[in-house]
């Protein structure tokens, strides 16, 4: 039977945490696929507004040298800026039973910090970790920041 793994990584950034969540959240006039184009190709709705718990959309994005497709439900907590994508079909679903992400936004006095978790169980021993996953993750934040200070 296969294990539950989880990898995180955490982020410092030179802007707000609500400026930072909000962006990711869609609820700015830019989108991460206008910010980060080189590595998030297209965003389609398939269920819901996306400003909605329970929202389904499919995403076609760069990692590595690939071009990958999934489809993801997500889940917001406004509360504690977390939100949560628990893919349910996919590329990714190649090497892995179950695939969520999560993204948790603090505050840390007038800038912030990012919390990104892969949660994911493997298919088989063969299957690679996922770090190319976390490595694509770090790079659209550091493009999120970058525009967000530059605004």
């Amino acid at each position: 039977m296969a294990q539950l793994s989880t990898l995180a990584i955490e982020i410092d950034i030179k802007t707000s945490a609500e400026i930072f969540y909000n962006t990711l959240r869609g609820k700015t006039q830019t989108t991460v696929s206008d910010i980060a184009p080189d590595h998030l190709h297209k965003v389609e709705f398939h269920e819901g507004d996306g400003e909605t718990s329970g929202s389904v959309k499919q995403a076609t994005f760069k990692v590595g040298d690939t071009v990958e497709i999934l489809k993801k439900k997500i889940h917001f907590d406004d509360e504690n800026k977390i939100i949560t994508y628990v893919v349910f079909e996919g590329d990714v679903l190649k090497h892995y039973n179950s695939y969520k992400v999560t993204l948790q936004v603090t505050s840390k006095g007038a800038v912030g910090l990012v919390r990104w978790s892969l949660e994911y169980e493997k298919l088989n021993d063969e299957a690679p970790e996922p770090t190319k996953y976390l490595e694509f993750l770090v790079n659209v934040t550091k493009k999120i920041e970058a525009h967000l200070i530059k605004a």
